[in-house]
């Protein structure tokens, strides 16, 4: 027999316990005080911050509310490419020259920085650790394999693997089954994010193969996402990280300039539209209801007041995060009290079918050429579940 009396209860709980069936909230630390920061945490299930002073805002909020809720650091290292000798982001990091994963000291080399990371989020409060890897191209498999043969040095029980797609790999069955081969050969939690220029999930089959993605593994996350992480939680994501700011809903391509289609603003408002099951700018919300009042928004912030009222500025694109969240809660705690497997499935295809009965129902209301059709993503969700 090894080890002293009582280790059992010094060995911290295994991440995907404490994260399981968690739907969290993905923020910025700017977003606003630490007071407010820890206020959503107590009202969702947690949240994972990201920002240059995450790992100093976990730390404070740990030390205000111990244990109160779940949090993660986003180390957000899509900045840059992933190479098979750099898939991560701290300069020293690197799988192959003179930094070795196999020197006897772990404080120097790829093994050190990554440790050293994971080690610094940990000691702040956080649930677990987020690998700093880098955006990994579509079908650069000698990529997917160097992070997993690294992620098998990390201890699992307390290291949440970052895997930064880009939206390709989900366009092509042979590289999904060769992401499922790879990535479950790890005990560890695999947090996938998508990359793209713009909305990955609006591009043909990237929702249905992001859905085969997430089923085909165990110990799946979905995190830096949109409505989508209700999608992957479905369909058997162990948990999901939802974006409260825009920018937060999916990974920008590393270099990608997106074309001008707007004049810039200083801020952009963007409103969950709770009927649509789709996220507006506020422009574009009031152009969908030219020729009314819009819907009253019954939310727990809205309570009643106009959909409409949101514009461009500090104050209301605030009140619209809070509305936002405020809006897609209750199908989440939905999801969350159904059972897995079919019954949630089908409690999600029932919330998206009603929102492609709502697209349907505003068109024939306003009869106009060129009506907006539900999302790409959407009329793949209502695909009948399994």
């Amino acid at each position: 027999m090894t080890g002293q009396p009582g280790d059992h209860l010094r060995t911290p709980p295994f991440a995907w316990d404490l994260l399981q069936d968690k739907i969290l909230v993905h923020t910025r630390t700017s977003s606003g005080t630490r007071g407010d920061i820890v206020r959503t945490g107590q009202i969702h299930d947690g949240l994972t911050l990201c920002g240059a002073d995450a790992v100093q805002t976990a730390r404070e909020c740990h030390n205000q509310c111990p244990g109160q809720w779940l949090q993660l650091v986003d180390p957000a290292a899509y900045e840059d490419h992933a190479t098979p000798e750099e898939p991560f982001r701290p300069d020293r990091v690197r799988l192959t020259g003179q930094a070795s994963l196999f020197e006897d000291d772990e404080d120097k080399g790829v093994g050190g920085d990554v440790r050293s990371i994971l080690d610094t989020q940990l000691r702040s409060g956080t649930t677990a650790g987020l690998t700093p890897t880098r955006y990994i191209k579509a079908g650069k498999r000698d990529i997917v394999t160097a992070v997993v043969d690294f992620a098998s040095r990390l201890e699992a029980e307390q290291t949440i693997l970052t895997v930064p797609l880009d939206h390709g790999w989900l366009r092509n069955d042979d590289d999904i089954d060769f992401l499922v081969e790879e990535l479950d050969q790890l005990p560890h939690i695999k947090a996938i994010t998508l990359g793209a220029v713009y909305n990955p999930l609006g591009l043909k089959g990237t929702a249905t193969g992001l859905r085969r993605l997430i089923s085909g593994l165990e110990r799946v996350a979905l995190i830096r996402t949109d409505l989508a992480g209700l999608d992957a939680y479905a369909h058997g994501a162990l948990f999901a990280s939802i974006g409260m700011q825009t920018a937060l809903r999916h990974v920008r391509t590393p270099g990608a300039v997106p074309s001008k289609k707007r004049k810039p603003r200083a801020v952009t408002t963007t409103v969950l539209h709770p009927q649509l099951l789709d996220y507006f700018n506020a422009d574009t919300l009031r152009e969908l209801y030219r020729e009314g009042d819009g819907p009253a928004c019954h939310c727990t912030e809205c309570q009643g007041r106009p959909l409409l009222r949101f514009d461009h500025n500090r104050a209301d694109q605030a009140a619209a995060n809070r509305h936002n969240l405020a809006t897609w809660l209750p199908w989440a705690k939905e999801l969350q009290r159904a059972a897995p497997g079919r019954p949630r499935r089908a409690a999600w295809h029932e919330i998206c079918w009603d929102a492609v009965q709502a697209h349907q129902e505003l068109s024939e209301h306003r009869s106009s050429p060129g009506d907006p059709e539900p999302p790409r993503w959407l009329k793949e969700w209502v695909g009948e579940p399994n």
